[in-house]
């Protein structure tokens, strides 16, 4: 009979919140006001929204709207987390201001983020939310629909056990008023154990309070009393006066329901004093309404009259708004008490500000020996660096020479095959030489042959002793030993090396040089610039073509003696010499030599012209022949 004449004696749907602390938020409120990044913004905005929004949507509205407004300004990586939280506490303002279509539509945009972001939380959040929307409108289908969603997602990892905590609640809630009370007993007794494994002394209370309003309502008493004196016992322990006041309203209606006139009578006495004491006018309505009515049953209708008068008059009070004057009066005393608490925490700061200096000092002083031991580190690392890079350095150094190793090996190669082209066309002109006197039955010719064939062996070994010095040179082992060298022996030598070959194709070598001319250079090396120079035009020239040699003093430097090789073969052009002048000081082995002979030989004197600091010129046009001039110091 009682329970349903109160029907607030139902739980809220989720654990009630503390009132914010006007010291919290106005702590907020300051540090929004300085020039702050734009997320550190949204974050406070959403923050104050968050305090304010169970006891003070009003005014929690303008800072849900300004954090929605500010994340849908921010670029799309850091958009979305933040627009999802301040979409779900601006939601919560409009559902606590009973505005249900824009706290649905907010809600809605939620989900969506959500889902992108794979935030199981939020969405469980949000359909939990949906569904007391709808629970509120008398909608029970529509709100179950929504809690289902949220109950499949809750058991995901993501969920935090607030919202699993508030979700069972409101799921036990529904129940109740679908009067399913064993359904509804479960699932307020799920939310009570996980407040109890949270620690949640709040929540424990408020659900234990629920639970009681289920077994009174299937006339469980004796366990009514049991949840009852726990709720009860909590919310004295956090001196929580307005959950006090609740639960000792429910103790009187359980000491009704049992017949226990007097200690209702001082239950409800107990809750009037705590509802005047916190303002907590619903409970002060209530405790008027019970105290008349258990007057009138006894038959004291005096009194019963006394309070059903005081019950008119102060339901007329909420009614008609009049407390707001009383409410400001309480909110200045308020203040005053928080200026005055102020003041003894800024005491108590400074007190403990002394401390704070001292271990700051202690903490300056293991730091300080901190920065030593990394300096020491730091310097033993530079010094491990240093010995590692001086290493690598080595080991590169060490490399790169063994790849010149590799590739003067190579080169010696093909340096050998180019070099001893000259002799076997020697020995090839003797060949042609035999066959032509044969043919002619000239005996004056075939007796000289002998003469010739020891000439060009005499020749190829001399040109193996000039290789085999070359390729020693690569590797740092020969060195350049300039000595007096007459200009005319070099000549004659290369001459005769050539004269069988150039006689085979009716070709000419001719010489010119001043006697006693000299040049500063090592033997070897000019041998063989000269046979380079000779046999590469003898090569190219066709038969009946002339070589000539001659050498002269530079007239611009007379300590330089110019060596010219004359041919009249076909000729370069300026593109060819281009690129035999810049190409490598020694060019890379190829698999066919033949084709490349002028340009190995050409480097190959470039390069032993270079050993003694002279230079080496090219002139030459198509059609009109090759003069190579080479400049080598003269000898004094």
């Amino acid at each position: 009979m009682w329970l349903l004449a109160f029907g607030w004696l139902l739980v809220p749907t989720e654990p009630a919140a503390a009132k914010p602390s006007p010291t919290a938020t106005d702590a907020l409120r300051q540090k929004l006001a300085t020039r702050l990044p734009d997320t550190t913004r949204l974050r406070l905005l959403g923050a104050i929204c968050y305090a304010l929004r169970e006891e003070q949507p009003v005014r929690a509205l303008p800072y849900g709207e300004a954090a929605v407004a500010l994340a849908r300004t921010l670029p799309a990586e850091q958009q979305e987390p933040g627009l999802l939280n301040s979409l779900l506490g601006l939601a919560s303002c409009y559902a606590n201001l009973s505005n249900g279509p824009e706290s649905l539509a907010l809600l809605s945009e939620a989900q969506a983020l959500a889902r992108r972001l794979h935030n199981a939380d939020a969405l469980a959040r949000a359909y939990t939310a949906q569904g007391s929307i709808y629970h509120e409108r008398g909608d029970s289908t529509t709100a179950w629909r929504h809690y289902r969603k949220a109950l499949q997602l809750s058991a995901q990892a993501g969920v935090t056990p607030r919202t699993r905590m508030k979700l069972l609640g409101n799921v036990g809630t529904l129940l109740f008023f679908r009067q399913q009370y064993a359904q509804a007993l479960h699932f307020d007794s799920l939310a009570l154990a996980l407040a109890r494994r949270e620690g949640d002394s709040t929540a424990q209370s408020t659900y234990l309070s629920s639970l009681a309003t289920y077994q009174m309502q299937t006339g469980n008493l004796p366990r009514v009393k049991r949840l009852l004196t726990q709720a009860l016992a909590i919310s004295r322990r956090q001196n929580a006066v307005r959950n006090q006041a609740n639960q000792l309203i429910m103790f009187a209606m359980y000491y009704i329901e049992t017949d226990q006139r007097e200690r209702a009578d001082a239950a409800v006495r107990e809750a009037l004093r705590l509802a005047r004491q916190s303002d907590y006018l619903e409970r002060v309505l209530d405790a008027y309404s019970i105290l008349a009515a258990e007057a009138a049953e006894y038959k004291d209708y005096r009194r019963a009259y006394e309070w059903n008068k005081h019950f008119v008059e102060l339901n007329d009070t909420l009614n008609n708004r009049q407390t707001l004057q009383t409410l400001a009066a309480a909110q200045v005393s308020y203040e005053t008490l928080e200026r005055a608490r102020r003041l003894r925490q800024l005491t108590e700061q400074q007190q403990e500000q002394g401390w704070h200096n001292r271990v700051l000092g202690a903490m300056v002083a293991v730091l300080a020996l901190g920065l030593l031991v990394a300096v020491y580190l730091y310097r033993n690392l530079r010094r491990s660096r240093s010995a590692l890079a001086a290493n690598h350095r080595a080991l590169k150094q060490v490399s790169a020479e063994l790849r010149s190793v590799a590739v003067s090996k190579d080169k010696l190669y093909a340096i050998v095959a180019h070099d001893l082209r000259g002799p076997v066309m020697a020995f090839s002109g003797v060949t042609s030489l035999i066959d032509s006197y044969i043919a002619q039955n000239d005996q004056a010719g075939l007796a000289r042959l002998p003469a010739l064939v020891r000439q060009a062996a005499d020749s190829l070994n001399h040109l193996l002793d000039n290789v085999l010095n070359w390729a020693v040179s690569q590797t740092g082992e020969l060195e350049c030993r300039p000595a007096p060298l007459l200009v005319s022996e070099l000549f004659a030598e290369c001459q005769a090396l050539y004269q069988t070959t150039a006689a085979a194709s009716w070709q000419h070598i001719t010489m010119a040089t001043p006697p006693g001319l000299a040049v500063l250079a090592d033997r070897n090396m000019a041998r063989t610039i000269l046979r380079n120079l000779v046999g590469n035009a003898l090569k190219f020239m066709p038969a009946g073509g002339h070589v000539h040699l001659d050498a002269a003093i530079d007239p611009d430097d007379s300590s330089t003696v110019l060596l010219n090789c004359t041919d009249t073969g076909p000729g370069m052009s300026a593109a060819t010499i281009a690129a035999l002048m810049s190409g490598p000081a020694l060019p890379e082995p190829t698999p066919t030599p033949r084709t490349t002979g002028l340009g190995l030989g050409l480097a190959l004197s470039r390069a032993f012209v270079h050993r003694h600091g002279g230079t080496l010129v090219i002139q030459s046009r198509p059609g009109a022949g090759t003069n190579v001039t080479v400049s080598l110091p003269a000898a004094r």
